[in-house]
């Protein structure tokens, strides 16, 4: 069981299409926040705020490595309602091809280690390019 509070958090945070984005694309592992910006097409302070909607709602794990933070969608969710909420809105847009090219470009910054705003920026303005996977 949850209270009211954490039902309006978890469904708050659900309800924002960037930050849908942000929960598949982090499935695959952690970003950070410029690596987000630069598949997002989104501000720092833009991303910034969606990290902490879906942090208060506890749907993310974060880790400092050096200076910066990295986000990971948590393994484990707060109630077993929380997870099967989430795991059904993950597992229903999983195969959308309105994402596909987020999925892409997220995997091909880990890959390159690609952690600069610049990096991450040049990146999106070349995301055509990019090879299908």
């Amino acid at each position: 069981m949850i209270t009211l509070s954490e039902a309006e958090q978890l469904f708050k945070a659900l309800a924002d299409g960037n930050r849908l984005r942000i929960l598949i694309i982090l499935q695959g592992g952690a970003l950070c926040v410029c690596q987000l910006m630069g598949v997002l097409g989104l501000s720092q302070s833009t991303v910034s705020k969606h990290l902490a909607i879906l942090k208060e709602a506890r749907l993310l794990a974060e880790e400092q490595r050096g200076k910066r933070s990295f986000y990971t969608l948590r393994k484990e969710f707060s109630s077993p309602f929380v997870d099967a909420v989430v795991r059904a809105v993950l597992d229903g847009l999983k195969d959308n091809p309105e994402l596909a090219d987020d999925w892409r470009l997220a995997e091909f910054m880990r890959e390159f280690r690609l952690e600069t705003v610049e990096a991450a920026l040049n990146v999106r303005k070349k995301r055509n390019t990019l090879p299908v996977l």
